[in-house]
């Protein structure tokens, strides 16, 4: 779909959270870095370090005296996904934000084609090409998740918990209430919902390493069922099309 952004504007506030991923968050930041550089006519990298107990919060520092487009938020303790990206959220520089994962589960072409299409529509969608590189569960949990949304809410995504680039502005004026993992759920329905314009981009996993994600726990999925049975009224009480204004900000 076309949007209404300019697709040569690609100016970006890229969120990195991450908690106890010293072995892979130097990795994670590189690769972007050097991708932001290449494609991205302005950006800035705000790191997270959500009340990590290992060097994460230390080579989340020693990153930043690199390059200063590069910052880091310290939280004493862990906050979770959803508040690490409230938090910048409201402190963005750019009219478009997005959120990758400290623990370099995105391959950088994925990566990379998520970059090329900022600009090219109001919301930017990435689906995950590869899932068959994760558990069975896992999958078949996403996969479920995904139909579920579709048919409530009257949309036809590809993936709904992959990388979005979402609108700064009009983000923030929809004071979204979801935290944890639920918040980027509740952020792509009532966008949409509002009348915004998106297109998708495929982006491959790496291969799952061992390990339980946080993802699968019972709290999570409770959460996410209370999200989206919240939407479902507030959808109801939008009170129609984002104006153009609440879209568009100056870097």
């Amino acid at each position: 779909m076309t949007g209404t952004l300019p697709v040569n504007d690609r100016k970006l506030t890229i969120v990195i959270p991450a908690l106890n991923e010293g072995g892979k968050i130097a990795t994670t930041v590189e690769e972007v870095l050097a991708l932001a550089r290449e494609i991205l006519s302005g950006f800035e990298i705000i790191l997270v370090n959500d009340g990590s107990t290992d060097e994460t919060g230390a080579i989340m520092d020693r990153l930043a005296k690199q390059d200063a487009r590069i910052r880091v938020m310290h939280h004493a303790q862990p906050q979770g996904v959803g508040r690490s990206f409230a938090s910048v959220l409201h402190a963005a520089k750019f009219p478009a934000i997005t959120l990758i994962p400290g623990d370099n589960a995105f391959q950088a072409d994925g990566i990379s084609r998520l970059f090329s299409a900022a600009g090219s529509a109001d919301v930017v969608i990435s689906y995950r090409d590869n899932q068959h590189n994760r558990s069975v569960l896992r999958a078949i949990l996403s996969m479920t998740l995904r139909s579920l949304i579709n048919i409530l809410f009257g949309l036809q995504l590809r993936d709904v918990h992959s990388m979005i680039i979402y609108p700064v502005a009009a983000l923030r004026a929809l004071n979204l209430k979801a935290d944890g993992y639920a918040y980027q759920i509740e952020a792509v329905i009532l966008l949409l919902k509002s009348g915004l314009s998106f297109t998708e981009v495929p982006v491959s996993l790496h291969a799952e390493t061992r390990g339980s994600s946080r993802v699968m726990r019972l709290r999570t999925l409770v959460q996410l069922g209370q999200t989206i049975l919240k939407l479902l009224f507030r959808v109801q009480r939008l009170p129609g099309r984002v104006s153009k204004s609440e879209i568009r900000t100056s870097a």
